[in-house]
């Protein structure tokens, strides 16, 4: 029989010969973000074949305290990804993080260390500033580690300038995320950004290396976003939309970096010049208390404020004519890439956009489908014949769109230019 201790390390050794991967996953599962980006990102990694993966490890960082509602969306997201992960002859495990404070982060160290202690390699793709941090501890103590960092944001800069803290508090969070960002930066084997905006911003503040920082924007999947005629027909009908009427449609959440009063503002001026009632408007929220009171704040009484996800969010991007994206004009709005802006445009929209958004206020200028607004109160003062004049992308347009914006494009940089170079790394 021999000794059960070493049985069970020899067999540990054995099942754990390969590479783990370990997703320090993205925040606020319950509010979309862990269905619209972290399930996307699996199923994508593992669709395409990006990499081996055999195992994966899963980050969620949770409350400490998780109502009975929250329980059963984490359950059902987590048999989702079980589910994914089988269909493609791989094992995903999961470990929760109690919160982001220094408890929670010794917790996950240790027990990550553990989970992944007889894997030969370790690749670890860590969402943002705290799990980037963690990604940093592992790799100083585990060997064979390779550790990248996807910056989605500058959060330091969206928790001084948006959070509803006091400013004391604010400073603190501001000047400890950027101890951390220098720390993950120094760090990290490599760096992925949504913006070349972003890339030079890195570059220029923090004295980054160029050749570590891949530009990945926020893309959509053509399997889900698409154009349809049919699906048009059926949502325009649905919705009453007459066939010479055009439908400008806002979709995302209200946070005040998306300047929902600029929004509202645009909405009504456009209302007042719409005498014969060409244009419809349509808002796409889970925010659906604050829109409403943003309507009636601003006297918009036919606005249509919709729910929407999966095939319905196809079919109303189908029926719309117009999308329209508005964000501030900081650093934070600078360097984003909010991944409506490519949903609209696969769904053969025209756009509104102000020059402040990523890269798309910058690439987008000289197309005859995008009317770019210089500054809020340029878009606010937009006149009803500058929209009339917009045209929908054309046959060509779609083709560079679907070239340029789709995950065809950047699932083969993640494959080329990330994970073959950890492989590479850590041999």
């Amino acid at each position: 029989m021999g000794n059960p201790l070493r049985n069970l390390i020899s067999k540990q050794k054995v099942n754990h010969s390969k590479e783990a991967f370990i997703f320090l996953a993205a925040f606020n599962f319950w509010e979309g973000l862990f269905d619209n980006v972290n399930v996307k990102f699996i199923k994508n990694l593992l669709s395409f074949k990006v990499a081996d993966l055999s195992y994966i490890l899963m980050t969620i960082i949770i409350p400490h305290h998780l109502c009975e509602e929250r329980f059963a969306i984490l359950k059902e997201k987590k048999e989702t990804l079980k589910k994914i992960a089988r269909e493609y002859g791989a094992v995903i495990e999961f470990y929760h993080i109690r919160g982001r404070t220094l408890k929670g982060l010794f917790c996950a160290f240790k027990e990550i260390r553990k989970k992944t202690f007889f894997y030969q390699k370790r690749f670890i793709w860590a969402s943002n500033y705290f799990n980037c941090f963690l990604g940093t501890m592992i790799k100083f103590m585990v060997p064979n580690t390779y550790l990248h960092f996807e910056m989605m944001g500058l959060v330091p800069e969206e928790e001084l300038l948006y959070s509803e803290s006091k400013i004391l508090t604010r400073t603190i969070k501001f000047l400890t995320l950027k101890i951390l960002c220098n720390i993950n930066l120094k760090k990290a084997d490599s760096v992925s950004v949504v913006s070349k905006r972003f890339k030079d911003y890195l570059i220029s503040r923090y004295g980054s290396n160029p050749s570590m920082i891949e530009v990945i924007p926020c893309f959509y999947d053509d399997k889900i976003f698409y154009f349809d005629d049919s699906l048009r027909k059926e949502f325009r009908r649905k919705f009453q939309i007459h066939d010479d009427q055009k439908l400008i449609l806002y979709s995302g959440m209200l946070q005040r970096w998306q300047r929902p009063d600029v929004l509202f503002e645009f909405f009504k001026n456009m209302k007042q010049q719409d005498k014969n009632r060409e244009f419809r408007f349509m808002i796409i929220t889970f925010d659906h208390n604050k829109a409403g009171k943003y309507a009636t704040k601003y006297g918009i009484k036919d606005l249509m404020i919709e729910k929407a996800i999966g095939s319905d969010l196809n079919g109303i991007y189908n029926a719309a004519d117009i999308g329209i994206a508005t964000r501030t004009g900081d650093w934070v709005s600078k360097v984003s890439s909010p991944v409506k802006i490519p949903e609209y445009l696969a769904t053969q929209n025209s756009i509104i956009l102000l020059e402040s958004i990523g890269d798309y206020g910058h690439d987008l200028k000289k197309k005859k489908y995008a009317l770019v607004k210089k500054n809020k109160e340029d878009l606010i003062n937009t006149d009803l014949s500058e929209i009339r004049f917009l045209e929908k992308p054309d046959h060509k347009d779609m083709v560079d769109i679907l070239k340029n914006y789709s995950v065809q494009k950047f699932l083969p940089i993640i494959k080329k230019n990330i994970f073959a170079r950890a492989a590479s790394r850590i041999r």
